[in-house]
């Protein structure tokens, strides 16, 4: 006979923050200077980690050379535009992300075509703003980490 078990999520939820709370508490006072600054560590780590996927895909787009085969310059255009196309789409989820499309197959298709082609032109002029805005995050939150760090071994 199969049994059935109903979780009252607020209850779990409830439950979950006080243990975390008190493994918090109890870590000592090392580990609780480590993460004092959790959200300028959460920041340092999506700004090195935006980074990095940029630097990787401009560098899958450069070794491929898919579009732009007989231009001179095709790789670095090939590489700008890899990279290019997903902050476009990291872009455009901040103001399309819950966004319905009803229909068939082929609707679905001609919206993520132009959804695509949306983000390709958007992250294009926006790759260069994203880049240098966390590059200014890397360099704030890591001093701001450092100096953290520097300052708690005293």
């Amino acid at each position: 006979m199969a049994q059935f078990t109903f979780i009252n999520f607020k209850d779990s939820t409830t439950m979950m923050t006080t243990t975390n709370t008190t493994v918090f508490k109890r870590m000592g006072r090392i580990l609780s200077l480590v993460f004092s600054d959790y959200n300028e560590a959460r920041a340092f780590r999506e700004a090195f980690l935006r980074l990095v996927t940029y630097a990787v895909l401009f560098i899958i787009g450069y070794r491929l050379n898919l579009v732009f085969d007989n231009v001179p310059d095709g790789r670095i255009f090939d590489g700008y535009a890899m990279a290019a196309l997903f902050c476009g789409l990291s872009v455009l989820s901040g103001f399309m992300n819950n966004m319905i499309c009803i229909g068939g197959c082929l609707t679905m298709l001609i919206f993520m075509v132009i959804k695509l082609a949306v983000s390709m032109v958007i992250g294009i002029i926006a790759l260069p703003i994203c880049v240098s805005m966390n590059l200014y995050r890397l360099i704030k939150y890591g001093d701001a980490i450092i100096n953290c760090s520097i300052e708690n071994r005293e």
